[in-house]
């Protein structure tokens, strides 16, 4: 079901406030006696593989793809979380060089999935809130209870839920007090990693309207992490998808929409669920229907077979050309070379990592 909220006029500036170029994230499994012994190869899981990303002052960016596409371990790369292998991060075009400095830390912060298990069960969400504000400094000691009043009226929440602790609220009380921490710090940026997706979709829709409410009254710039391509269309200005560890297709919300040029775009298009009115007898019916011109016959239904899997030991040792091939249904011989992100022509604010960007090749033979 397609969450709706009310979206306000969206403005926002040209220069970078947040960039990622190049990042690279892999992780090795672990080898047991076995695996020593036989000398089996070592997994390594190309989480994320060369990824290239700006975000604009005031600027939201969907960031979608399925799960295990690597979308949440970009964000924690972007928050220092994890250290990447390779490639570089930067926060208002200062390069992040290892762990973030309490500084850069102020800049970026996040909001997760799971709000229950990213807050201490042990401490009141004054505690939380006060911890922070003392530990960065934002406010003078005795000014920090009064601070911690403005956040709870942020984020719609009663002050005398200072005195409880997670346990005691429900899904969307626990989310509106991962926001209100992480606008404690005052942040130019917020990551939102799939912040509504364990919720009611009735909740999901108060969260996306505080989100988008926040962004345009503390003029935030954001990302926001999902795989529901459906909800990203109601809070994004720009949207880049993601598959298997890199980015396919980039451009405004609403041409990707109306034109998504990736194969893979397409499917997600495809598969998103919409309730149709009636059938032709007048009976309601719920189907699938195409959100943009992408045509679900023409797009491979299901998950990758298990040998193309990305983590197995075939897509994990040489691979090579665009990772989509084995799923695409107009791959062809050029693709056993990675096309890269390639500029729509008489369109520069766009690029999708395909042959067929600009032409009719579709019918050539795999």
């Amino acid at each position: 079901m397609t969450v709706t909220v009310d979206k306000p006029p969206r403005t926002h500036g040209t220069d970078e406030v947040l960039g990622v170029e190049g990042l690279v994230q892999h992780f090795i499994g672990r080898r047991s006696w076995t695996d020593r012994l036989t000398r089996t190869p070592e997994h390594v899981v190309k989480a994320v593989d060369g990824v290239d990303l700006t975000l604009a002052t005031g600027e939201t960016l969907g960031l979608v793809g399925e799960s295990g596409c690597g979308k949440s371990t970009l964000s924690r790369c972007i928050m220092g979380l994890y250290q990447p292998n390779a490639g570089q991060v930067r926060y208002a075009g200062e390069p992040v060089r290892g762990l973030p400095t309490r500084a850069q830390r102020r800049t970026v912060q996040m909001v997760f999935q799971d709000p229950y298990s990213s807050l201490n069960p042990r401490m009141t969400v004054g505690q939380t809130l006060g911890e922070l504000l003392r530990y960065h400094r934002i406010v003078p000691r005795n000014q920090v209870a009064a601070r911690s009043h403005e956040l709870m009226d942020l984020v719609g929440l009663p002050h005398d839920a200072l005195r409880r602790t997670p346990r005691q609220f429900s899904g969307g009380q626990r989310q509106r007090i991962g926001i209100a921490r992480a606008l404690a710090l005052q942040p130019r940026v917020l990551i939102a990693d799939e912040p509504v997706s364990a919720l009611d979709v009735s909740v999901q829709a108060t969260i996306i309207n505080l989100l988008t409410d926040l962004r345009e009254s503390l003029g935030l710039s954001m990302v926001f992490v999902s795989h529901n391509i459906a909800v990203v269309r109601q809070v994004s200005d720009r949207i880049a998808v993601m598959y298997r560890g890199r980015i396919v297709e980039t451009g405004p919300t609403e041409q990707i929409f109306n034109d998504p040029r990736h194969p893979y775009t397409q499917l997600l298009l495809a598969s998103v669920p919409r309730m149709l009115s009636s059938t032709t007898d007048g009976h309601p019916i719920d189907a699938t229907e195409s959100l943009g011109t992408a045509d679900p016959l023409a797009v491979v239904d299901g998950e990758p077979d298990a040998d193309e899997s990305p983590y197995s030991a075939h897509a994990i040792e040489g691979e090579h050309g665009c990772r989509y091939r084995p799923r695409c249904p107009v791959a062809m011989p050029a693709c056993v070379d990675e096309p890269g992100l390639l500029p729509i022509a008489h369109d520069p604010t766009r690029a999708a990592a395909c042959w067929h960007v600009d032409d009719d090749r579709k019918d050539e033979p795999r």
